[in-house]
């Protein structure tokens, strides 16, 4: 239940022979492969391969893995354009369909003739962009014509003819007023007739003589008309609109003959979906090829792998070869080692909570095992009732039980599910069942009615999770050689801690006196020992003694267990009571009902998320940052990664 033990690979082979060792490394899928030319670690390959020429990216391999990548970006388009017209299996509850050697074989034998089918389905993704391109142009002439529908000349005969000067304006209601005023008043040969008027604007045909043709124009612009170019139209408006509206009925018959052809097509997802998978396999180790170093025989390789699957790792590669020699040693101090967490399976989904903080350095402490018994309880504590706890682990279980989750989704999954237990059990203790909906007397205390003694026992956890942090960074230094610094930077403060939490209990106050004493002088004397003079030790021992006022703050922050306990109870309470008041017919308790439901399901929503959130930073901050060193890099190894479907020993 730790940090997993690494090893470092050295394997020596033959240039001819690498692409078949790494394909069995591949299928292991628990040895990690190091870029050896990124990580300039050339020193290593040296000692097993002598003289080491400098890397070749290999224009070739380059140039397949640029092949894979096309295809592979073809394939995911093609699937997901298919996806919506083909009635699919839900992987998370029936599992990724297997593949079988025999088939994955015949399908590759037809590989061209797949990804031909690639091509039609461009075609149709074109046709459908064609459509809504044109379909959206349509529709834009439709609105742009509808206001001069009623106007019954075709648009190419506007314009100037031998005495006259026909065309379409847009102005304002006041703009059509005056203009009537002024082509009056200047007795101008001009016509207004208005076709049709928005919220704003009327829209007209204008028609004047030549002779009037710049007083007109210097009407149009005072008035701010706005003169309609309806060039390369021809028809009237309606007949244009009317052939719109035609051509829109013919698309959604093209759209529907668009998806006639995807149906027929869709028979081809299958094919797309398994030689993606391939594809990403056969790019993740052409990919892992490049990380090696060559000489013009030989190759060179460096890989991280568990301790404990040293022999196996051996077996695989001796079974496709003998001409191979590999060097397996403890990591050094300057080694990059991944982090491979192992936890037991009650741990194991708390996990996540740490990998969202951070993993742990790999010559560090695995604080899952330390941080889980806590995490379980507050979180409990912080939401408290019952009722919601039931439908957690209800939901949870029938997620664990029904879809094959995996990897994070699996552990989230389950810690949802242990948390919804741990909020049954201090749900039942302080008598909270959907708030008072269930009226069930409480095994302990009610929180309600007896805040103070929930607040003491929050800060006793506090304490206790306080002094686990202390300890466990006692015990990093003493596994690190630093007894001394075990003593004096950790021991001495649980003696001062422990002497003054006595004072609290009047028959312990005359050691809890002496204990302080000690812890406070211990410190004094040794937290300046770094500093050079005795001035300074003294007056760094004595600041050091400031820091009870950060652990006083730590205890404190343990107030939310009670807070946020509080607040999931009275907000529960306070949706029962809103429910009671609408009770007494019939549409009532429809409605009572329904606040029940809606108010009980918002408040087991928000306060799950406040749980989770102020338990976590409990952890981060208060316990963590006692003797956590993070910043681990996760184990990642080269491995059959597959999305849609299990390749059977490929």
């Amino acid at each position: 239940m730790a940090i997993v033990n690494m090893k470092k690979m050295h394997l020596l082979g033959l240039k001819r022979e690498k692409e078949k060792i790494l394909k069995a490394l591949q299928k292991t899928g628990i040895v990690e492969v190091v870029d050896l030319v990124e990580n300039d670690v050339s020193e290593d390959a040296e000692e097993l391969s002598g003289e080491v020429q400098e890397v070749n990216l290999n224009q070739e391999l380059n140039k397949e893995l640029l092949e894979l990548e096309n295809k592979l970006n073809n394939l995911k388009f093609g699937i997901d354009f298919l996806k919506p017209y083909v009635k699919s299996t839900n992987p998370l509850i029936h599992g990724k369909p297997n593949i079988k050697k025999d088939e994955l074989l015949d399908i590759l034998s037809k590989e061209n003739g797949i990804l031909d089918s690639l091509r039609a389905i461009f075609e149709l993704d074109k046709k459908i962009s064609q459509l809504k391109a044109e379909e959206s142009k349509l529709l834009n002439q439709i609105e742009m014509f509808s206001p001069w529908r009623s106007l019954d000349i075709p648009l190419e005969q506007l314009g100037e003819t031998s005495r006259t000067i026909f065309t379409a304006a847009v102005m304002s209601r006041k703009a059509r007023v005056e203009l009537d005023k002024k082509i009056a008043e200047e007795s101008l040969l001009a016509q207004i007739t208005t076709l049709s008027e928005s919220q704003d604007d009327v829209y007209t045909l204008v028609v004047y003589h030549k002779d009037h043709k710049e007083n007109m124009e210097s009407l149009f612009k005072e008035y701010s008309v706005n003169l309609q170019d309806f060039a390369n139209f021809e028809g009237t408006p309606k007949q244009l609109i009317t052939a719109a509206e035609t051509r829109l009925k013919n698309i959604e018959n093209d759209r529907a003959n668009v998806k006639e052809e995807a149906k027929r097509l869709s028979d081809n997802i299958r094919y797309f979906e398994i030689l993606y998978d391939y594809y990403t396999v056969e790019k993740d180790r052409k990919s892992a090829l490049l990380k090696v170093m060559d000489t013009d025989k030989t190759f060179s390789m460096l890989a991280w792998l568990p301790e404990e699957h040293e022999e196996l790792i051996k077996s695989k590669i001796l079974k496709v070869t003998d001409t191979v020699y590999m060097e397996f040693s403890a990591p050094s101090d300057e080694d990059d080692i991944p982090v491979l967490l192992s936890n037991a399976k009650l741990v194991e989904p708390f996990e996540v909570i740490t990998e969202l903080y951070s993993l742990p350095d790999p010559r560090g402490i695995d604080p899952n095992v330390y941080m889980a018994p806590f995490f379980f309880v507050f979180f409990g504590m912080m939401l408290s009732d019952a009722g919601y706890g039931i439908i957690m682990s209800l939901l949870a279980g029938y997620a664990l039980y029904k879809f094959k989750l995996v990897g994070t989704a699996k552990k989230f999954a389950a810690l949802v599910f242990l948390c919804g237990i741990s909020t049954v059990i201090w749900g039942a203790i302080f008598g909270g069942w959907f708030g008072d909906l269930i009226a069930l007397k409480p095994l302990w205390i009610n929180p309600l009615n007896n805040p103070l003694s929930v607040l003491i026992l929050s800060f006793i956890m506090g304490i206790v999770q306080i002094y686990a942090g202390i300890m466990l960074s006692a015990y990093k230094n003493i596994r690190a050689g630093h007894v001394a610094d075990a003593i004096m930077d950790q021991g001495l403060w649980l003696v001062l801690l422990t002497g003054l939490l006595m004072f609290a209990m009047p028959q312990l106050m005359p050691i809890g006196k002496y204990m302080a004493i000690i812890g406070a002088v211990g410190l004094i004397l040794t937290q300046g020992r770094a500093q050079t003079s005795i001035i300074k030790k003294f007056t760094s021992g004595v600041l050091s003694l400031y820091n009870i006022t950060g652990y006083l703050s730590d205890v404190l922050s343990y107030s939310r267990l009670l807070a946020l306990g509080l607040t999931t109870g009275v907000i529960a309470t306070v949706i029962n009571t809103m429910a009671k008041t609408v009770s007494g017919s019939f549409i009532g308790y429809v409605v009572m009902v329904l606040i029940i439901l809606g108010g009980h399901v918002f408040n087991l929503a928000i306060n799950v998320l406040g749980a989770y959130v102020h338990s976590s930073r409990l952890q981060y901050i208060e316990f963590f940052g006692k003797f956590y060193d993070s910043g681990g890099r996760a184990f990642d190894p080269l491995r059959v990664k597959t999305t849609y479907v299990d390749l059977e020993d490929i």
